[in-house]
């Protein structure tokens, strides 16, 4: 479990799927921004007992708040495969969570988590470009913006233009050395 001040990040139990289920379905829960899916019980628990969702190819987790109560998910995998990178994304499922700082910590609790046990340059984050709630995220967390791929991804009958986000893991490196030194 990774644990920050107002959020953990842990793996997803058994006993998590009914919940998940429900909140993977819920079409008003994943915004305006990700691609719609809906996911079968059966495909989710077939998933969960084939890897937990967390494999070499890609990771799953939960975002839980103090109380263990789900507030989201968050998810990393290898996108190109000739970069030297991991893709991440991130969801808060109710909208009476968003707004709270919980995916902003959770961000930054992961990345803080990759860089330290994983062999990687680079974090990234692709955001529709009209997501501001999640541009904002990215900065509050410290990723800078690279550029956009234009028409890039198709969500809610729309095809939205992606802007990219990365930390070089040297740019993680340098701001923990800076906090060691002012603490």
């Amino acid at each position: 479990m990774l644990n920050g001040i107002n959020v953990s990040i842990r793996t997803i139990k058994e006993e998590d799927l009914s919940t998940l289920f429900g909140l993977l379905n819920d079409i008003d829960s994943q915004g305006g921004f990700l691609p719609v899916t809906l996911t079968s019980e059966v495909k989710l628990r077939s998933q969960y007992m084939d890897n937990g969702f967390v494999s070499d190819a890609s990771e799953q987790y939960l975002i839980t708040n103090k109380s263990d109560e789900i507030v989201g998910s968050i998810w990393a995998f290898k996108s190109v495969p000739y970069f030297d990178a991991i893709e991440v994304g991130y969801q808060i499922f109710d909208h009476e969570n968003r707004g709270q700082g919980y995916a902003t910590e959770a961000l930054t609790v992961f990345y803080q988590y990759i860089f330290e046990v994983k062999q990687v340059n680079r974090i990234e984050l692709r955001i529709a470009s009209e997501n501001e709630s999640s541009e904002k995220v990215a900065i509050k967390a410290g990723f800078k913006i690279e550029g956009t791929n234009r028409e890039a991804a198709y969500s809610k009958g729309k095809l939205r233009d992606m802007n990219i986000y990365a930390m070089l893991r040297r740019e993680w490196s340098a701001n923990n050395a800076l906090q060691r030194t002012s603490r």
